[in-house]
């Protein structure tokens, strides 16, 4: 008895002791993921409260346990002064540590089997909190750097894509030329296999999800599993909890055999010694919780067959990519749901898990050469890090996560001392015009940032506007600026939303012993230009007024006008499509005519010009471009039976068009 007694004291001392040497005091929850919602009960039917992006913190709670629509345990968690509730999948527990001095044995035995300072801190805390785990490193025969280069632009663009809803982070995405146009502000999104959400990560995010580091937590650590069947924690009841929660859940894979989902994904790993939990995360990773219509089995042409894990699923439109997915599953006969999973992880174990990427990690990062990272299953750098979480859920599920668990983690060469993401705003600080005294320097977005300005001395003071290309940028320098010395550079900086900025110099020079910039000439006369078009000169306007009018103010100017056919007008009134050549003694600028209403240019607003309008709105002749700009008769931006209307009460002189 006593023997008995005291065996059981020392358990309860062991055990007290064990619990006393978790560091863990997990206080803190960090959002790991995009538009993720804060609601206001453990469930997805519950009210959001709000909804936070990658990084926010919030206080830790409580373990709210599992609920509906999440995989995992909800937490429940505060944010300023509200409780909500957080699916697991989307956040991590943050951890904090008593004192990692006091495992000076485990930090050594680290750094003898070759891990190096930065990964130890992790380590240590991973192993405090779960001693049965154990840590293997992975020398890999490339530097960080070059293999970061491979994977941006070594061979193909487009192989590293993130995945953006709402363009809430820009600032993670490529601005390379080929990926992006600072003057539209527009990202390329047809990348192979992609969608339209999908973008090119830059050198700085891929860095962040290629650092093994970044995810050396209780969850991701999983991307760093070996992928082999294990029957004494892969049970059916497992991937059972796994389903939950989505369209597999309790549903049959083959109906005639009466074979669940479970039933296929225990098959399936079984057949090809692979991890169930990974093909469970795979495929939810692939079609989503909710299905999609490639596992649909309707799609006409290809009716009664499914492709689970987006095997061969790639194209440059959502439609292309699901008919060669298709067209994959009819040439494999697979023409029921289980099927289509136990030959689609045949495809998995073949080619991956065989050949040695036999980790979440390494089916993105592909690490082996001579050509690195060309056979990856995955374009999305975030699928490891994701997918990881459902694997770390489906363990937790079955209070599996503190078995033996072996992870096997790569080591580059020449790591940085640490990755981080960048700013995640808008990059572009780009104007897409600028004007002095309402006269463009340049009114369509321009790399050029230095302009130059010739007033006359009587300008004591200037008026600077300016638009922006970016809705999110921020424009400084704007507004009314004084002239004090003859020769002055104002400056219009632009600030992205990243923080970057751009700086436009518009250097002035004043003098009376100089011609005046054109544009300044155009400006004083009160004549509307855009730098391409001359606009707001009433119908049966005189050349010759034109002439003279900016030979007055600028006697070095000379004018010169031609029709649309490039034959000289000397005479006669001008009209859409004419051209007024203005040369000084410093500069030469071409300006087309636009007339509002007169469409064919013969500088006169009748029938003729309506019906050319009517024949381009029904199909019957489209207009040019330069005749679409004088058909813009209301001046809204569009050609439509509005500008139609417009011509007609002009001619009929109920209402006369404004130029």
């Amino acid at each position: 008895m006593k023997m008995k007694k005291s065996k059981y004291f020392i358990l309860i001392f062991l055990s007290f002791f064990s619990f006393m040497l978790r560091p863990f005091a997990s206080t803190k929850l960090i959002i790991d993921g995009y538009g993720v919602r804060f609601r206001s009960a453990a469930t997805t039917n519950s009210t959001i409260l709000s909804e936070f992006n990658k990084g926010v913190e919030l206080t830790y709670l409580a373990n709210a346990g599992t609920g509906p629509g999440c995989s995992g345990p909800w937490y429940k968690a505060e944010y300023g002064s509200t409780i909500g509730y957080i699916c697991s999948e989307y956040a991590i527990l943050k951890e904090e540590t008593i004192n990692q001095d006091d495992y000076p044995e485990y930090k050594d035995y680290l750094k003898k089997i070759g891990f190096p300072d930065t990964y130890i801190p992790y380590l240590v805390n991973l192993h405090i909190a779960h001693p049965n785990w154990n840590f293997e490193p992975m020398n890999i025969d490339i530097t960080f750097s070059r293999m970061v280069t491979y994977e941006y632009d070594g061979y193909s663009y487009g192989w590293s894509l993130i995945e953006d809803y709402s363009s809430s982070i820009d600032g993670y995405k490529s601005t390379d030329s080929w990926a992006y146009n600072y003057l539209t502000n527009v990202f390329r999104n047809n990348y192979e296999g992609g969608g339209s959400r999908w973008y090119a990560a830059n050198k700085e995010t891929i860095s962040y999800y290629l650092d093994p580091r970044n995810f050396l937590n209780e969850r991701q650590i999983f991307m760093f599993e070996p992928l082999t069947y294990n029957e004494s924690y892969h049970t059916k009841k497992g991937v059972e909890l796994a389903l939950k929660g989505s369209f597999m859940a309790n549903a049959l894979a083959d109906k005639e055999a009466n074979l669940t989902y479970a039933d296929a994904f225990i098959a399936a790993a079984k057949a090809e010694n692979i991890s169930p939990f990974l093909l469970v995360s795979r495929v939810i990773q692939e079609v989503g919780s909710g299905g999609s219509t490639i596992v649909s089995g309707t799609v006409s042409g290809y009716e009664g067959y499914y492709n689970f894990y987006n095997i061969n699923a790639y194209g440059n439109s959502n439609q292309e990519t699901i008919a060669n997915g298709l067209k994959y599953a009819k040439e494999k006969d697979w023409s029921t749901p289980y099927k289509a999973i136990v030959g689609g992880a045949s495809f998995i174990g073949n080619d991956y898990v065989a050949g040695g990427q036999n980790t979440l990690y390494l089916q993105k990062w592909d690490l082996f050469g001579p050509k690195y990272g060309a056979h990856q299953y995955m374009q999305n750098i975030q699928a490891p890090s994701t997918e990881s979480i459902k694997t770390y859920n489906s363990y937790n599920n079955v209070s599996l996560v503190n078995s033996s668990f072996t992870f096997v983690i790569p080591i580059f060469k020449d790591m940085p001392s640490s990755t981080s993401l960048p700013n995640k705003g808008n990059p572009n600080n780009y104007l897409s015009s600028l004007a002095v005294n309402g006269t463009y320097l340049f009114q369509s977005a321009t790399h050029d940032t230095t302009f130059n300005l010739n007033l006359d001395t009587t300008s004591s003071s200037v008026d600077i506007s300016a638009t922006k290309v970016s809705s999110k940028s921020t424009i400084s320098g704007t507004g009314s600026v004084s002239l004090k010395n003859d020769k002055e550079t104002v400056q219009v900086v632009v600030t992205a939303e990243n923080g970057a900025k751009r700086t436009y110099k518009i250097n002035i020079t004043r003098s009376t012993n100089i011609s005046l910039d054109i544009s300044e000439i155009l400006r004083v006369l009160n004549i509307k230009n855009d730098g391409s078009y001359i606009y707001g000169y009433p119908l049966n306007t005189n050349i010759s007024t034109i002439s003279k009018a900016i030979t007055t103010k600028e006697p070095k100017a000379t004018v010169t006008t031609f029709n649309g056919q490039g034959k000289e007008k000397s005479s006669g009134i001008i009209a859409s499509g004419d051209i007024i050549n203005i040369k000084t003694d410093r500069e030469e600028k071409k300006y087309i005519i636009i007339i509002y209403g007169d469409i064919n240019g013969d500088g006169k607003i009748t029938s003729a010009d309506y019906i050319a309008l009517k024949n381009d709105i029904m199909d019957v002749k489209k207009l040019s471009d330069l005749q679409r700009i004088a058909a813009d008769a209301n001046k809204d931006g569009k050609v439509n039976s509005a500008d139609y209307i417009t011509i007609k009460n002009d001619i009929m002189d109920v209402k006369k068009i404004v130029q």
